[in-house]
């Protein structure tokens, strides 16, 4: 969940206001407002923070500490922290760092280096090492703990979905994978209506509920399965292809550093001096086309033929509507 503005203002107030109050000499309102990193609070709102610390996490204040006639805040127990929880969640957090570990050394789990590195330094220093691209108005995540446990117990579900621009209808699914592809999610299992593989995003699932019925299981490996298309559409009909590309030389260090698709090469003997030549193997589906698409100029389609043609026909269907 992204944390707004105010309030990461607000913990790193909090974090320095609990340092200041586990001081053993204590310090007057006056002071702790004073602080540079007290972010020009108003008297009013200290005292509603201390207040706070009281009533939510059980500060207790030593009432009889003063320099003159000032009352000065500390902590009656100075080894005392609003923390406390999450130093216990921190012990959590390094015990699954800890599991992850065991992944180190696999080349498709090399992003976990920089991931645990990351975490570790996180956990110690309190600070915000990284971030990930999410859609924070998506819907459906209520359903992930569910789904997740169908998958690992192995039960069927019955699920109650809305496709867009249709009716509500309901499946029994006995789910396998979950999968994320451009910030959506999306389920995979066998589903008893169909009679075959299917996938549905969670954002148009209504409901999920633990059927109690035998569980079928498959010998699908997912690596296998997604290896094959970009995306989540992997169509039973469809075939492996090979696809042509033409590639503009500005934009083949993008595509170099990030490749469309695992089987990416470059056809060296093609090249000239503005185009490179670009060939994978994989399934034609919705992903790719709109994944080509997203290049705009920069990339051609040269082979299947039948793809040409398809962006050929977009392409003018696009210049009709912007015709002024």
């Amino acid at each position: 969940m992204k944390i707004a503005k105010s309030e990461q203002n607000k913990i790193k107030r909090y974090i320095r206001l609990d340092q200041l109050l586990r001081d053993a000499d204590g310090f007057t309102l006056n002071e702790i407002l004073a602080d540079s990193q007290m972010d020009n609070i108003s008297k009013r709102s200290l005292h509603d923070n201390l207040k706070e610390f009281e009533d939510v996490f059980g500060a207790e204040f030593d009432l009889c500490a003063y320099r003159g006639r000032e009352r000065l805040w500390k902590y009656k127990d100075s080894t005392f922290t609003i923390f406390k929880q999450v130093n216990l969640d921190v012990e959590m957090i390094r015990e699954a760092i800890e599991k992850l570990k065991s992944f180190q050394g696999d080349p498709r789990y090399d992003w976990l280096r920089f991931y645990l590195s990351s975490l570790e330094g996180g956990v110690e220093n309190s600070i915000n090492v990284m971030s990930f691209d999410t859609n924070m108005d998506y819907t459906g995540l209520n359903f992930m703990e569910s789904l997740a446990q169908a998958i690992i117990h192995k039960y069927p579900v019955k699920l109650t979905y809305k496709s867009f621009g249709s009716e509500a209808f309901v499946t029994n699914m006995h789910p396998y994978h979950l999968r994320q592809y451009n910030c959506r999610w999306f389920v995979f299992g066998y589903s008893e209506e169909n009679k075959e593989i299917r996938n549905y995003p969670l954002d148009r699932i209504d409901s999920v509920e633990h059927l109690s019925k035998p569980y079928i299981e498959t010998d699908i490996d997912f690596d296998e399965f997604f290896d094959e298309i970009i995306g989540v559409s992997n169509y039973r009909e469809s075939s492996v292809e090979k696809i042509i590309l033409k590639v503009a030389k500005k934009s083949i260090n993008y595509i170099r550093t990030k490749p469309l698709h695992w089987t990416q090469i470059e056809l060296k003997d093609k090249e000239t001096e503005n185009h490179c030549y670009l060939q994978l193997k994989v399934k034609i589906n919705t992903e790719l086309k709109m994944l080509l698409f997203s290049y705009s100029d920069a990339i051609e389609v040269i082979e299947p033929l039948y793809l040409r043609d398809f962006f050929r026909k977009r392409i003018d269907s696009m210049r009709t509507m912007y015709e002024v």
